[in-house]
């Protein structure tokens, strides 16, 4: 793992821009193509939309996200509707877009996702994710039933299906697996909370201690592919 501190908000979301619009740009140079995916919440908007103003050719990029909640598109709740108001609608040229979740999607639908998924996007180039203050990253929750089979580096699954008593919806998720296939990992976390969990999650790692969070997961499989950026 490899972690860089900014002094503030901005100016982490807009380092953090400049490197991802890097790799994307190797990417296009290496295969013209290029594909990246972004987690949700209210964490990424300043880099969204610092990403937005990097020079690209954007017909060259398609994106998707670690995680959806199963809601409609329109809903102040949905991941897709917060990239595409804060970095896809600025895009000129315009990338392309792949959803998770659709109204009505059904399992069958979600196996062919996966499957499209495998296809056109994986390894990503790019993956930028946030820490929730359970330890959780993309829909990857602690109380999830179904943790152990999204956490395991092994997988042959690209998607799972995430419900909890606790959440109001269910949820959508890449798998860790999936995940560690990109080429570039990043792992967006603001605030003193989410920096002494992460000390927490460090020094359980190196005592060796049982799991007690889903980040521990990431940090310990990803290695040096993950970069964590904080700001406070």
């Amino acid at each position: 793992m490899n972690l860089i501190g900014y002094p503030d908000r901005a100016v982490q979301a807009e380092q953090l821009a400049q490197l991802v619009a890097g790799e994307l740009q190797a990417a296009i140079q290496a295969k013209a193509k290029a594909t990246a995916a972004f987690a949700g919440g209210t964490t990424p908007v300043l880099f969204f939309k610092a990403l937005a103003k990097q020079a690209l050719d954007w017909s060259k990029v398609a994106f998707t996200l670690t995680d959806e909640r199963q809601v409609e598109p329109s809903n102040e709740r949905s991941n897709a509707r917060l990239l595409q108001t804060n970095l896809l609608n600025s895009l000129e040229p315009a990338a392309s877009f792949q959803a998770l979740y659709q109204l009505g999607q059904t399992e069958s639908d979600l196996a062919k996702l996966a499957h499209t998924l495998q296809q056109a996007f994986l390894p990503l180039d790019s993956v930028v994710l946030g820490m929730g203050n359970d330890g959780h990253f993309a829909s990857l929750f602690p109380q999830a039933p179904n943790l152990e089979s999204g956490l395991d580096p092994n997988s042959a699954a690209v998607l799972l299906e995430v419900q909890t008593p606790d959440l109001p919806e269910a949820r959508i998720s890449l798998s860790l697996a999936a995940l560690l296939q990109a080429q570039h990992v990043h792992l967006l976390i603001t605030g003193v909370d989410k920096q002494q969990l992460l000390e927490q999650v460090q020094a359980n790692l190196a005592a060796r201690q049982p799991r007690q969070w889903p980040i521990e997961a990431l940090l310990q499989q990803a290695g040096d592919k993950l970069t964590v950026h904080y700001a406070p």
